[in-house]
Formats: structure tokens, C-alpha cells, sequence
């Protein structure tokens, strides 16, 4: 009869301890044989953001640090840096992490949005009849789970009163909301950042011209001890420049 052997409650704080430390080596090793920055930076990313502002801007990355390898964790909730192999990460949110690196990228902007056939068949939001509209709502970020929070804190800013929670869509990717409202099933409130090649491309059009600054931001965090990797600043500072 063979017995098991379970970790006490010491022993897995032990483990997870010991973990870090072996990866924290690894990585240094890895630094000190790949300052030509070789080697794989594993980056943890919400879908949306990923979609629809990274992927079209890593062509440029790749062409200026050939021989590093990206590794996507592609998710919407928080990383745990102690637990997984994720050296950096970037949120859509408000909340402040005091035992990490946090550095902000960029400001959002609010602005509800259609297809152009959309638009064509109900007026702006100032006019016509907003009970006729169909809503698409998201919810993908670390801070906003109300899926009707980013249209409340629209109307807030505007002075309007608007049935959102009228007839509606409802999903938890900000991607599939996008590309419901290009399919012409309902308006959706966009964030601008993310949206802006859409709209130059006249693919989405505002229903109405008036924004609403968004609480939440894009953060880039890390644990402190990656932010003197070579590997790390590269992708950092490049990032930081696309951003401005």
C-alpha cells in the first residue's frame, strides 16, 4: 500500500518561495548569455488591448529586436507575478499595486459608437428616439465589472438619460462588442484608443460627438526587479514611444 505525501501549509509557502527564487536565477542567467537580447519576455495581456492596439504595432517591434521572442498570457483578469511566469503585464483600470512597478501609458476617452448603416437608420443620441436603439455592452478590465458602468459614467459626463438596459447585448470581450456594433446589431461605447483605426477608416462612426474622459487607464506593471532586465527596458521603452 503506498502512502501519500502532502506539503503542509509551511511547505507550500516554502515551494511557492523557492519557485521565485529558481525562476529569479533562471532569468539572470538568461540576461547575463542574452545581451543581445535573445530569449522569450513573457508578457500577460487583456484581449481587446491585445487585439486591437498591440498586434497591429508589433511588425515595428519585431523589426527592431529580431531575436526576442513575445509569449501572450491573454486575459482580462489580474496576473499573479509570484505564481506565474509572466515578467510584465498591461491593464485597463484605476487601481494602484504599491509592490509593483506601475507605470502609466495612456488615458481613455469614451464615445458611443455604430456602423455607419447603423447610424443611417436612428439619429445621433441628441435627437430621434433612444428607445429604439439596440446596446451592446462589454465588460473587460481589472476594475469595471458593471456592464453598464462605462455608459453611466458616459451619460454622467453628458447630462443625459439614456435606456441602456433597455433591449441590449451583453458580453465579456470588448473585441466581440466592437466587432457586434461593425456587424450593425447596435451602438456600442468604444474606447476611443483602441478604436481610433476603425473610425479613421470610417468602419465605426460616433452616434454622438461628445466624449466622456475615462476614470481607467492603460498601466504597464512589473515586479521591481524586472525593470533593470535588458529584455524588459527593450520592450518598455518601445512601447512608451508608441504611446506618446
Amino acid at each position: 500500500m503506498t502512502r501519500k505525501l502532502a506539503l503542509t501549509e509551511e511547505g507550500k509557502r516554502l515551494l511557492a518561495t523557492l519557485s521565485h527564487s529558481l525562476r529569479a536565477i533562471n532569468d539572470e542567467i538568461e540576461d547575463i548569455r542574452d545581451q543581445d537580447l535573445r530569449g522569450t519576455l513573457h508578457i500577460g495581456i487583456a484581449p481587446t488591448l491585445a487585439h486591437l492596439w498591440l498586434m497591429p504595432r508589433l511588425p515595428r517591434f519585431q523589426a527592431q529586436w529580431p531575436g526576442l521572442n513575445l509569449q501572450f498570457r491573454v486575459r482580462a483578469g489580474v496576473m499573479d507575478f509570484n505564481e506565474e511566469r509572466v515578467d510584465l503585464a498591461i491593464y485597463y483600470g484605476a487601481t494602484r499595486y504599491p509592490d509593483l512597478y506601475q507605470q502609466r501609458l495612456m488615458a481613455e476617452s469614451l464615445l458611443p459608437v455604430c456602423s455607419p448603416r447603423y447610424r443611417q437608420q436612428y439619429r445621433p443620441l441628441s435627437g430621434g428616439d433612444p428607445a429604439a436603439l439596440v446596446w451592446i455592452h462589454a465588460c473587460e478590465s481589472t476594475d469595471v465589472q458593471d456592464q453598464f458602468a462605462e455608459w453611466r459614467l458616459w451619460c454622467q459626463h453628458n447630462g443625459q438619460a439614456l435606456p441602456f438596459d433597455g433591449r441590449y447585448y451583453a458580453v465579456n470581450n470588448h473585441s466581440l462588442a466592437i466587432e457586434m456594433a461593425l456587424n450593425g446589431l447596435g451602438v456600442v461605447m468604444g474606447r476611443k484608443t483602441l478604436i481610433q483605426p476603425l473610425l479613421d477608416a470610417g468602419r465605426l462612426v460616433a452616434l454622438s460627438e461628445n466624449e466622456a474622459p475615462s476614470p481607467f487607464g492603460y498601466d504597464l506593471i512589473c515586479p521591481q526587479e524586472n525593470r533593470s532586465r535588458p529584455r524588459f527596458r527593450a520592450f518598455s521603452e518601445w512601447l512608451a514611444a508608441e504611446c506618446a
